[in-house]
């Protein structure tokens, strides 16, 4: 058998006590008040102000698009009509050049300045009448219709139109 130890013997402490902090300048305690549990009622209700953003965005959204897309296809045969408009405009007040600008490359090399002399100047158009309702988009074709008055009578006419960059231009149905 051993002999007992003789010295210092070490100090325990009881498990239910805090060690208290080593001194020393910066020294901060482990918590500076215990923690608590968080209420989350402030949470659910910031969720749910947000969905009933995001769903109020969504059906707005949707509903938006619903009623602009018959106005944007209104928009672009307004602007396909305008064309065909200042183009008979020109003709009648016999401002050819501006007429001629309305048409595409092709057409502008077979349509000078002479053949809208010789063209109208024999029978000048005296009135015409464009309606957007009757433009017609299709996957590869624009026309639009027209009513022209020319010799006395009233003649139906359908111009072929392209779009040219950012513009439209008519690119057949003169002849």
């Amino acid at each position: 058998m051993m002999p007992p130890q003789v010295g210092p013997q070490p100090q325990w402490q009881a498990p239910d006590e805090v060690p208290p902090p080593p001194r020393g300048p910066g020294v901060l305690t482990p918590f500076a008040a215990p923690p608590r549990d968080r209420d989350l009622r402030g949470l659910w209700i910031g969720l749910g102000i947000g969905g009933l953003a995001l769903v109020l965005c969504c059906i707005g959204g949707v509903v938006g698009i619903a009623f602009l897309l018959p106005y944007a296809d209104n928009i672009a045969k307004s602007q396909v009509a305008s064309v065909v408009e200042v183009y008979l405009a020109a003709v009648r007040d016999e401002d050819y050049t501006t007429a001629r600008r309305q048409l595409c490359d092709d057409e502008q090399r077979t349509h000078t300045i002479g053949w809208f002399e010789d063209h109208f100047g024999q029978s000048p158009i005296m009135d015409y009448r464009v309606d957007p309702a009757e433009v017609r988009i299709g996957n590869e074709s624009i026309t639009v219709d027209a009513q022209v008055l020319q010799n006395g009578r009233w003649a139906d006419e359908r111009y072929d139109m392209e779009q040219a960059g950012s513009r439209y231009v008519i690119c057949g149905g003169l002849d």
